[in-house]
């Protein structure tokens, strides 16, 4: 993600079709099935730009009338408390050259609780966790379309390709993929922009979530499918896209 403020008006189906649109004149055969497909993977299923980079190639499958598509998510996990003193007996131990068991904490839980969450930020106090998440939709929609003829593309022209968006160089008048390297998250922001400027990669989640919003209103039913359909981690951040989105609905009086 980006660190663009989201000050900007939200995107509307007759902008993305504009981009679709400038992307009909890309001549490239490669280049132009690619941005689309990716446009289509952005505003279907609203993933992070890792997870849309770490695609693979097997990780898509078109099968009884639907495309499947499963990421791999990396959810970063915060260590806790208990860790955080594990590890600081450890680096005392080693700099006293002395066991582990031997090593007395005598800080103030108030100071331990403020160097622990430091620490949190720090690559030490973290873990990153990989899951999977197997998303499907049906092939007539029409961003599964433009999704399902690159990736059929892909399948027939470039067969040794690992990852659905593989980096790569123009060499003269052909393009050379490099199999087992995906593009860089700069790269694939780039590929976006040709079509329009005012646009990032976080700002197609955040339409998916509009989305959902203002189909749903102002419910836990809203809450908990945009949780799913992004794939959060807590209810409280799905809410704040039905708080600032989604319409209360009124019971009719009779």
């Amino acid at each position: 993600m980006t660190n663009q403020k989201e000050d900007r008006e939200p995107l509307t189906d007759s902008e993305i079709q504009l981009m679709l649109t400038k992307a009909d004149g890309i001549d490239n055969e490669y280049f132009r099935l690619r941005v689309k497909a990716l446009i289509g993977l952005l505003e279907t299923f609203g993933k992070r730009r890792i997870e849309n980079l770490r695609l693979k190639v097997s990780d898509l499958e078109v099968k009884n009338g639907f495309l499947f598509v499963t990421f791999t998510l990396a959810k970063k996990h915060k260590k806790g408390l208990y860790q955080y003193i594990t590890q600081l007996k450890k680096e005392i131990a080693k700099t006293m050259n002395i066991n582990v068991k031997d090593v007395v904490i005598d800080k103030p839980l108030t100071n331990l609780e403020t160097e622990w969450k430091a620490w949190q930020q720090t690559e030490a106090g973290f873990k990153i966790k990989e899951e999977k998440s197997k998303k499907k939709i049906d092939i007539e929609d029409k961003y599964a379309q433009l999704i399902i003829e690159y990736y059929e593309f892909m399948k027939a022209k470039y067969p040794e390709a690992i990852y659905l968006f593989p980096s790569g160089k123009a060499v003269f008048e052909g393009y050379y993929v490099v199999p087992d390297k995906p593009l860089s998250g700069r790269q694939i922001l780039r590929i976006v922009k040709q079509l329009n400027k005012t646009v990032w990669i976080h700002l197609f989640r955040s339409d998916v979530a509009r989305g959902i919003a203002e189909r749903m209103g102002k419910t836990m039913g809203a809450v908990t499918e945009i949780k799913e359909t992004l794939d959060l981690e807590k209810e409280s951040t799905a809410y704040i896209y039905v708080r600032r989105h989604g319409v209360q609905e009124i019971p009719k009086k009779t």
